[in-house]
């Protein structure tokens, strides 16, 4: 049974009073939770399939492959046949592909289901950023952006010190967590209402509808944004969340619980920084906060390699978490106002997809690096790339390059 659709939902009043964001959030949530319940435990997955370090980044890789296929494709049908149709058939994907990993026998069978896996989470992010988008307005639409991105940090505080634990009882239950999707099939399906779009929002034909994305992306401050999406996304699937565990686990003999603890830290720190970026951006603007979060990052991998304590990680973990918490709100923010209003599930499919380049393009980079330079070698190349972005940073975002946004977004 599917709700009422409600004309036009799309408000500018406090997003925390409206059910729906957090139906929205527990989208979000799914779709975060393949990673970082899982990081923690590949040292121990090495061992149990008997896998080289370089061959156990594939757990991550093969999860965030099929996104960068398929998030634009997913995005186009979510515009055309509803939101919901293309919703639920993923959740339902996820839950079971990530019920079936905990059985897997050998190495091969694990990764053809994180595969599945991992096309099943595939239009979440998309989908949960469009209905974002589509609800609120102004800074209702800032609030609640967030929002989002604070339970982000605060979910994945947690997940990894849940996958942590669990894989202290056996390396499987980890991967059960995918089945607390089946519930939430329920809330999107009984109780989730969307705006239904109007004749005039209403895509005339695939040529218009591909024509309108086009010319919302076709902007040196859209590639500017997106590059900071990608960068900040492969840095976080490669140096930090795949290598950071390896180099914890092979330095120090850390366990699956610390290694949890320790991207915990940046989790949190993502969370504290996301939460107070209303008043941040009161002072300088999201481009500058932008800017300043790849100068953290690089310090933040710079000084990882020379660490001699397993606690100490949790220094560079922190700071990462920091730039993310700078980067991710204010540049979803700063994408959903430069969409066009009947492209919008396309246009944010678009922003899906660099992340999921930049997730599955990380471990790659980082499993290059290793084997070329070694540990250290990660963290050096990681530290040129955020330098590479900064710099790229300062000639797409600028004023005279931009005709989207008001003066306020360059003060």
């Amino acid at each position: 049974m599917q709700p009422t659709m409600q004309p036009d939902l799309t408000t500018t009043k406090n997003p925390l009073r409206d059910r729906n964001l957090y139906i929205i959030i527990g989208v979000t949530l799914i779709s975060i939770m393949g990673a970082p319940t899982i990081a923690p435990i590949l040292p121990d997955l090495a061992k149990v399939f008997d896998v080289s370090l370089n061959e156990i980044q594939l757990v991550m890789t093969v999860f965030f492959l099929p996104m960068s296929i398929a998030t634009p494709i997913l995005g186009v049908l979510a515009d055309r046949v509803g939101i919901r149709k293309v919703l639920v058939p993923s959740l339902l994907l996820f839950a079971i592909a990530g019920g079936c990993i905990s059985f897997a026998q050998d190495f091969q069978t694990l990764l053809g289901w994180r595969f599945l896996q991992g096309l099943g989470v595939t239009s979440l992010n998309v989908i949960a950023l469009t209905m974002i988008s589509m609800m609120y307005r102004g800074k209702a639409l800032t609030t609640a952006m967030s929002v989002n991105v604070s339970i982000v940090g605060i979910s994945t505080a947690i997940y990894p010190l849940i996958g942590g634990a669990l894989a202290g009882f056996s390396w499987r239950y980890p991967f059960l967590l995918a089945v607390i999707a089946f519930p939430l099939v329920m809330l999107v399906l009984m109780v989730l209402k969307l705006p239904t779009k109007t004749s005039i929002s209403q895509p005339s034909n695939l040529k218009n509808y591909l024509g309108n994305t086009w010319r919302s992306v076709n902007n040196t401050s859209v590639l500017g944004l997106l590059l900071a999406i990608g960068s900040i996304f492969a840095i976080q699937s490669g140096a930090f969340m795949t290598y950071v565990p390896i180099l914890a686990g092979v330095k120090f003999g850390t366990s699956g619980l610390l290694n949890g603890l320790i991207l915990t830290t940046m989790s949190i720190s993502l969370a504290i920084v996301a939460s107070q970026l209303g008043r941040l951006a009161r002072r300088t603007s999201e481009i500058n906060l932008i800017k300043i979060a790849f100068i953290i990052v690089a310090v933040a991998v710079l000084i990882t390699p020379a660490i001699n304590n397993a606690w100490l990680l949790i220094v560079p973990s922190a700071l990462f978490g920091a730039a993310q918490g700078l980067v991710m709100p204010s540049s979803q923010a700063l994408l959903a106002e430069l969409a066009a209003e009947n492209a919008r599930a396309g246009f944010m499919a678009v922003n899906a997809t660099v992340q999921s380049i930049g997730q599955a393009l990380g471990p790659l980079i980082a499993g290059i690096s290793f084997g070329l330079w070694g540990m250290e070698g990660v963290f050096w190349v990681t530290a040129a790339i955020s330098l590479a972005t900064l710099t790229l940073l300062n000639f797409l975002l600028t004023p005279r390059r931009n005709k989207g946004w008001s003066n306020e977004n360059y003060r």
